[in-house]
């Protein structure tokens, strides 16, 4: 700062020997001095240097905040979030969102920047955070580039304005909202800029029309084949292999019948000996994966895009020659998780079929919600049940959780069973919260068990406030 050293000289020298020259110091410095001395020159400046710039001049008071409707929880509602958003049992700040949200509580406007920040990074807590922060939405995103995304919330009205004028979020949002409405609409507007989008915007508008997907989108989404971006052909690729009747389908239907003839009992397998130009336009990748042979891996593709219907369930049960037989049960498996085939993913469970990278798990998801606790209770002999469960919508039926929790009570101490215990201290629905292994003592070793417990009992407690 100018003006610093001469009185630092002056206070070192005496001012008999070095007079300090005020007319050096910073203008605003000189207007609060008057007719002061030394000793109050460094201290107005001592502070202006702390303050670290220069005095704003001009300055407006943000606008007003919208005001919220809805009223606030209890106080002890209120304080558990304030906990939550400072570190303490952090992972249960979702469902508090959502229950409070059901049950009409808002949330305190003190603590929406702090919901902002904490959802920036994380986008399964936006649409959330979105729906807490109501009509401030637009507000708050207009004060920090960081929480834009709460932009989100304005794009939700059907202004067509936010669709040729918006940014990235708010255009996507509208994009999303006028699928839901008018599929065909939606598709059009798509279609109009497709020529001026970016290959990386392309992507990820074509990935929304999966919403209301129809015979009507095909024509859209078989030129998309052709587009020069890989990733926005592999995108049209995975929808049309969803659509069903598509002429994608029959094309797949055709080279399945060219490579696998059910014959005396067995599947026989002539594994494809060139990735034709056709094929890749149909979105077949060139490049297998490590421990599986090229031409093994097109037939693998070639079988996990066409239509269930042009195969037979009986098949998971026949001999295979040509290839390895886990090549089609993981194709299969994808296959049932592409078109949520229920009747496919109980099959394959039940045949204990090699389901490849995919797992048990995502055909496990797609069962009623009902059977999944039988389900469970046959396949954890042969998987582990952390991985089978970690990926299951929560909450969880109360019979699986009654299951999973009766399990942890009676396994002692044993560390191998700390992932499940943290899986299913989030999933237990709330009328299993109060399960009997809350109320069983637990020693100072007892690690796992006692953060099950606590997390149990926090997460009963907060049920209680917000209802």
């Amino acid at each position: 700062m100018k003006g610093w050293d001469g009185l630092v000289s002056s206070a070192l020298l005496g001012t008999d020997r070095r007079p300090p020259h005020f007319d050096e110091l910073p203008e605003h410095i000189q207007e609060r001095l008057g007719d002061g001395n030394l000793l109050d020159a460094a201290a107005l400046a001592t502070v202006y240097k702390r303050a670290g710039r220069k005095p704003l001049h001009d300055l407006e008071p943000l606008p007003a905040a919208p005001g919220e409707d809805r009223p606030l929880p209890r106080s002890g509602a209120v304080r558990r979030l304030a906990a939550m958003l400072g570190g303490f049992q952090t992972s249960a700040l979702g469902e508090w969102l959502r229950t409070a949200d059901a049950h009409g509580w808002g949330v305190p406007p003190e603590h929406l920047p702090a919901l902002a920040d904490y959802a920036r990074n994380r986008a399964e807590y936006r649409p959330l955070v979105i729906a807490a922060a109501g009509r401030r939405a637009r507000w708050l995103a207009d004060l920090n580039p960081e929480w834009r995304f709460l932009h989100a919330a304005v794009a939700e009205r059907n202004d067509p304005e936010l669709w040729t004028h918006g940014n990235a979020i708010q255009r996507r949002t509208w994009l999303r909202a006028a699928r839901a409405q008018d599929p065909a609409a939606a598709r059009d507007a798509l279609k109009e800029v497709w020529p001026t989008e970016s290959a990386a915007i392309r992507a990820d508008f074509l990935g929304l029309l999966t919403d209301n997907l129809a015979q009507a989108d095909e024509e859209f989404l078989e030129s998309a084949l052709d587009d020069r971006s890989r990733e926005v052909r592999r995108v049209a690729a995975r929808l049309l292999a969803r659509l069903p009747g598509s002429q994608y389908g029959v094309r797949m239907t055709e080279r399945l019948h060219a490579h696998l003839l059910p014959s005396q009992g067995v599947l026989a397998v002539d594994l494809p000996r060139s990735l034709t130009q056709s094929m890749e336009r149909d979105g077949l990748d060139s490049q297998n994966p490590e421990g599986v042979g090229k031409r093994a891996w097109w037939f693998h593709q070639i079988v996990a895009n066409t239509p269930l219907q042009a195969m037979d369930l009986t098949w998971l049960q026949t001999p295979v020659e040509g290839c390895a037989a886990e090549v089609l049960q993981s194709a299969w498996t994808e296959a049932a998780i592409r078109e949520s085939s229920v009747e496919w993913s109980r099959a394959i469970l039940q045949a204990g079929s090699n389901t490849g990278s995919r797992g048990p798990a995502e055909l496990l998801r797609l069962l009623p919600a009902e059977e999944w606790a039988s389900a469970v209770d046959v396949l954890r002999k042969n998987v582990d049940v952390a991985e089978l469960v970690g990926g299951l919508p929560v909450p969880w039926p109360a019979p699986l959780a009654s299951m999973i929790l009766d399990q942890l009570a009676k396994v002692g101490t044993n560390r191998a069973w700390a992932r499940l215990a943290s899986i299913a201290a989030r999933a237990a629905p709330p009328d299993v919260l109060d399960h009997p292994i809350t109320r069983e003592p637990t020693g100072e070793e007892d690690t796992w068990r006692r953060r099950l417990v606590e997390t149990l009992t926090f997460r009963r407690e907060m049920y209680e406030e917000l209802t």
